[in-house]
């Protein structure tokens, strides 16, 4: 069994395929820590997914759901980019930070409208009987 060792620093090399997934493990937890609204949205999406468990949506109605959250999420993590850059580069990226925050505001009452498309004959249905 061969091990990659990395002469600088001591420690095993990672596959690229299993360090994009810490990557992308440690940057979603810097954007929970940097600012709450991730937070916030994660909560919101997993009440929803929550209550479309109980409720049994279709296989369909699953894919649309996890598609606009996950566009929404990606929206989300995108801004924080900006973000980022937007405090580091004021002057330059102003505009671009505020184009970010509108697309984040689509992205998420797009989710908003479709979530509540594919739950409200759901709810009606407990409620009519």
């Amino acid at each position: 069994m061969s091990t990659d060792l990395d002469t600088s620093t001591g420690k095993h090399q990672r596959p690229a395929w299993r360090q994009r997934l810490v990557d992308a493990e440690s940057g979603l937890r810097e954007g929970i820590r940097a600012d709450s609204t991730l937070f916030a949205f994660a909560f919101c999406a997993a009440t929803i997914l929550l209550t479309s468990v109980v409720l049994g949506l279709e296989r369909w109605e699953w894919a649309l759901l996890i598609l606009s959250l996950g566009f929404a999420f990606s929206a989300e993590i995108l801004h924080q980019v900006l973000k980022h850059l937007a405090t580091r580069y004021q002057k330059e990226l102003s505009d671009v930070f505020l184009m970010g925050a509108t697309a984040i505001m689509v992205a998420h009452i797009t989710a908003a409208l479709v979530s509540i498309i594919l739950l409200w004959p759901h709810f009606a249905s407990i409620w009519t009987g």
